[in-house]
């Protein structure tokens, strides 16, 4: 039976209560030979947003699936209930085509829109898929072979393990190729201290308004007061245009300020900042910007309306000395990047039988 915690645990990640034989014995044909079982393409599902195409293929990529976006989106009045409540079935989605194909051996599913695909597939081809779901379902989490919620999340149940803020796939060897880029050279000036600005956007919790926007530019202003700071300012997809044009205005002349042209410089950012600061609309904009170990500072954007979930990510940061609210000085600090991706796909090839 699933459960739903009224805090978010701040110890080690849950240990699953199933062991690997007993999960095998009750999801999987038998395993006791030899022979590992071939390995076939991933679908990754979601609705298609920067953040959960991030999350369900940096994980395919840790366990070592080549692997598929499929993006899925209800269709009404499916998309206005509850998920508990919708059909398993492909018949709800707006285009079930997206589902055609060779089945897949993984389905990484994400968001409330990946849930119902992910369960159909689960349900139409039984033991010959391993289904992972990334975020709370807030639903009964059975259905799945594993599920991956964040420790600030609430539901709990035998086959769920808690992260320290998003899954990503921004690894070491990653960041070095990133160093050594074009790009990378384009964000720093000389012996300037660099600083990156990663712009998030709306959501369903966060406005980016007119106050947020001169908030965050009176303290960059000061920051770079002294003349021995360098911006690398970075809009992401969700950034409005308006907000995007106001920051390209105040620092373009004298900081690099990406218009969204050439290659995304994004994790060439990731790799050569000695600062990071992030708007806190996004966990996984977030937590990709801890991959480096350098110090981040988290600009809190304006609730629409209450986001009671992300500002328990924020404060497990925060408590874990991950992360600080931006103030407008620089500061030094050190922590242990948070990076679950690793462990998770090992579980994954294990339960799987492919370790």
């Amino acid at each position: 039976m699933t459960t739903r915690s009224s805090r978010p645990e701040t110890s080690e990640a849950l240990r699953l209560h199933q062991s690997r034989d007993e999960f095998r014995a009750k999801n999987h044909e038998d395993s006791s030979g030899d022979e590992k079982p071939a390995v076939a393409p991933c679908w990754c599902i979601s609705k298609g947003m920067a953040g959960m195409n991030s999350q369900t293929s940096g994980l395919a990529r840790a366990v070592g699936f080549d692997f598929e976006f499929k993006d899925t989106v209800m269709k009404f009045p499916w998309n206005c209930l509850p998920v508990g409540w919708v059909p398993r079935s492909k018949d709800v989605l707006r285009d079930s085509r997206v589902l055609n194909g060779e089945p897949p051996r993984l389905v990484i599913s994400c968001g409330r829109h990946g849930i119902i695909p992910a369960l159909y597939l689960k349900k139409k081809l039984g033991k010959s898929v391993f289904t992972v779901h990334i975020q709370d379902p807030k639903m009964d989490t059975s259905g799945f072979d594993l599920v991956v919620i964040p420790k600030h999340d609430d539901t709990r149940g035998p086959n769920v393990y808690l992260t320290m803020g998003a899954l990503h796939y921004v690894s070491p060897e990653k960041l070095s190729e990133a160093a050594r880029s074009p790009e990378a050279a384009a964000l720093t000036s000389g012996r300037k201290t660099t600083v990156a600005v990663l712009l998030g956007g709306k959501n369903g919790y966060y406005s980016f308004s007119q106050a947020d926007v001169d908030h965050l530019v009176a303290k960059l202003k000061r920051v770079t007061a002294g003349g021995d700071v360098h911006l690398a300012i970075l809009k992401s997809r969700r950034t409005p245009d308006e907000v995007a044009k106001r920051f390209e205005a105040e620092f373009a002349d004298d900081h690099f300020v990406w218009n969204g042209e050439g290659e995304n410089p994004y994790f060439s950012a990731l790799a050569t900042a000695d600062y990071l600061i992030v708007t806190g609309d996004s966990v996984s904009m977030v937590t990709e910007a801890t991959a480096n170990g350098r110090p981040v500072f988290v600009h809190h954007l304006t609730e629409t309306r209450p986001a009671r979930r992300f500002r328990r990510f924020h404060e497990m940061f925060e408590e874990a000395g991950i992360t600080r609210p931006f103030h407008g000085d620089l500061a030094d600090w050190t922590y242990t990047p948070p990076n679950d991706t690793p462990t998770v796909a090992k579980l994954i090839r294990e339960r799987m039988g492919i370790e």
